[in-house]
């Protein structure tokens, strides 16, 4: 693993080598810490100043898909293909609350904004919304006709990826669907969304990455992150 400046593209720290595949990586809300997590099973976590491994946190039974801050920095979820998604004390690595519920291999978590529930998702084809005081489900999203693999929260919005080749956002308040991001030929296996520039931005199985505008649902920009795929 490596940790690079992305305006000049300088590498900045060697974090790590990693035993197997690494899967997901996130930044604490104060950008001082990154969470690392991958196949073999384990949750890393570096300080980004120095480089060095801080904890290392193995306490899934399988692959750990994605890992996501709480809002406070406080607390880091996890979504594994063990059928689980837990929460962890960021500065202990203990386990707080383990959700068993979603009853298949989970792929992506987020926390909501006031860290009282947390999202999880995967091959189940739809996002589960579960409370962290008791482990217990509190309602579920539907409308996906495939896995679902990666999701974003931005403010009061939930951006989700999903192998039936379209990203979607839901309102939080009510769970709605408001926008559905349609023409990837393929799965689309990762998002990031820029505030900022109201865009959002979905990479593809086949090396395609779209960018669209948050605001009216429409194309901005694609082109291929990896010109030397043949297809």
């Amino acid at each position: 693993m490596k940790l690079f400046r992305p305006e000049s593209g300088e590498l900045v720290h060697d974090l790590a080598t990693m035993p197997d595949v690494a899967f997901d990586v996130a930044f604490n809300p104060a950008g001082d810490k990154l969470a690392a997590c991958g196949a073999d099973r384990s949750v890393r976590i570096f300080d980004v100043a120095s480089g060095k491994q801080e904890r290392l946190i193995e306490d899934h039974a399988d692959w750990v898909m994605a890992v996501a801050w709480s809002a406070d920095g406080t607390k880091l979820g996890t979504a594994s293909r063990d059928k689980t998604s837990k929460i962890f004390d960021a500065a202990k690595g203990e386990s707080l609350v383990t959700y068993p519920g979603y009853g298949d291999q989970a792929y992506g978590i987020a926390f909501s904004p006031d860290g009282k529930q947390a999202y999880t998702t995967g091959r189940a084809k739809s996002i589960h919304v579960w409370n962290l005081e008791n482990g217990e489900k509190a309602a579920e999203i539907g409308g996906f006709s495939n896995e679902v693999y990666k999701l974003r929260l931005v403010g009061d919005r939930l951006y989700a990826a999903s192998a039936d080749k379209t990203a979607r956002r839901f309102k939080l308040d009510d769970r709605s669907q408001e926008q559905a991001f349609q023409g990837h030929s393929e799965w689309i296996y990762s998002l990031a969304v820029c505030p900022a520039t109201s865009r959002l931005a979905t990479g593809g199985f086949d090396g395609e990455v779209r960018i669209w505008n948050t605001a009216d649902g429409a194309e901005v920009a694609k082109f291929r992150a990896a010109p030397g795929l043949q297809k």
